[in-house]
């Protein structure tokens, strides 16, 4: 399967190009969620994933952080749903 390799802006206004995994849909909330990558591995070979919210910014979307307890819990359950399938 091939990589899709995205442009990100982080939260210190640094260009870093990642690569997008996937993108999670909360429809009860309305809301989307960027799982990316950045080459990072676990010493398990495992890769290091990133999750960040999907906001609506003046140039297009933009990335948030998951800092609300519940919100993170509806994250883990829509990746949950992914996993059983």
């Amino acid at each position: 399967m091939e990589e899709e390799m995205i442009r990100i802006i982080d939260v210190d206004g640094l260009e870093l190009d990642v690569e997008k995994v996937a993108i999670l849909e909360n429809e009860e909330e309305n809301t989307k969620y960027l799982v990316y990558a950045k080459g990072e591995t676990q010493k398990s070979g495992n890769k290091i994933l990133y999750i960040s919210k999907l906001v609506v910014g003046e140039k297009g979307y933009e990335l948030d952080n998951i800092t609300d307890e519940e919100e993170w819990m509806n994250v883990k359950k829509i990746m949950s749903e992914i996993v059983s399938k």
